[in-house]
């Protein structure tokens, strides 16, 4: 797969912002916005279009017809499924709480939710702490600051993580 540059991820990232802007003025309904946490440039692969794919179908399933729009994108940040969900923002914040903490790829990804006027919906209003490292408990944006592990054991992580969940998928 493509390995982008670190100005392509930064532009990439300002494009989600402003696709995201958008969805909430046309929709004016909170927006799920979900992306694997996969370190390094390279981040469109088989295994996180397969996490994508499989976790979008999940979150179809949950939320049904209460779905107005969704979209799967595809580019240095990896892949990205959005949808704008005609439910209550706290409702699908929560939702996706249990999705992250209960299902095996849950920690593999990051489900954002911003309510209908663009406020961004965090776990710690439903008293949750931070998200933890996968590798090591502790808080996970510290460890990606001091890069305290290497791309190589977080990718590991992630893959062992994909290949027990296809190994429960196929029982």
């Amino acid at each position: 797969m493509r390995e982008y540059t670190a100005d392509q991820l930064l532009e990439a990232r300002e494009e989600r912002v402003g696709v995201i802007d958008q969805l909430l003025k046309c929709y004016n309904l909170p927006l799920l916005v979900m992306r694997v946490n996969y370190p390094g440039l390279k981040k469109t692969n088989e295994v996180t279009l397969s996490i994508i794919r499989d976790m979008s179908a999940l979150i179809c399933t949950i939320f049904g017809d209460k779905i107005w729009f969704k979209s799967l994108r595809q580019g240095a940040e990896g892949p990205i499924f959005l949808a704008a969900v005609g439910e209550d923002g706290l409702a699908l914040k929560k939702a996706v709480i249990d999705l992250e903490e209960k299902h095996i790829l849950g920690r593999c990804l990051d489900l954002d939710v911003y309510d209908s006027s663009g406020r961004s919906i965090s776990r710690q209003e439903f008293g949750y702490p931070r998200r933890k490292c996968y590798l090591c408990e502790d808080d996970a944006q510290h460890c990606v600051r001091a890069r305290r592990h290497s791309e190589r054991e977080v990718i590991d992580y992630i893959e062992d993580r994909f290949r027990k969940y296809r190994e429960i998928r196929c029982q």
